[in-house]
């Protein structure tokens, strides 16, 4: 069975049932441990501006199954490097974990920077180093530390990112005939 793609939808253009959808998500109390509740996440997006602060739905077949909070410029938090777009409080409906939805929203997440803000060349995140699940995510998804853990709020943190400029192709030319 292929899996549907993920697509993302801003806040501010989801209609009332998405919406309602998105607050109702099922989120383990450990995960609203380390991210916080889907409510708090979208109070942030609703009182930013959007050029700097982007509450994304998750959605499969225009049904919400997540969440995730995307921030830059003035809003980027003091951990993530400047020039850079901060992945914050994402979220996966617990009922639709362990479908590769992570990883693929993770994706879709890097394409959705890449295409809306350009001017971000990383995308930057902080997990906490108990949060096992989401530290696998991470790596699968090419993320990697540039800075030392730190002991935060629960435990020590980790802080991970990964480029989003494509890697250019190599200038070798072995392969060309002579």
């Amino acid at each position: 069975m292929t899996p549907t793609r993920l697509q993302l939808q801003r806040w501010q253009a989801l209609n009332s049932e998405q919406r309602e959808q998105v607050l109702a998500l099922h989120i383990s109390p450990e995960q609203i441990e380390f991210a916080g509740t889907t409510a708090q996440a979208v109070s942030v997006c609703e009182d930013a501006p959007t050029d700097e602060v982007a509450g994304l739905a998750i959605l499969e077949s225009a049904s919400p199954i997540g969440f995730v909070l995307l921030s830059r410029v003035t809003r980027l938090p003091d951990w993530a490097p400047a020039g850079s777009a901060a992945l914050r409080a994402m979220r996966i409906d617990s009922r639709e974990q362990r479908k590769g939805h992570g990883r693929a929203s993770l994706a879709e997440v890097a394409a959705w920077v890449s295409e809306h803000w350009a001017s971000c060349k990383t995308l930057a995140l902080c997990v906490d180093d108990q949060n096992l699940a989401a530290r696998r995510a991470y790596e699968v998804a090419g993320f990697t530390e540039y800075a030392e853990p730190k002991v935060g709020r629960i435990g020590l943190v980790r802080y991970l990112w990964r480029s989003l400029i494509e890697p250019q192709p190599s200038s070798d030319n072995s392969g060309e005939s002579a």
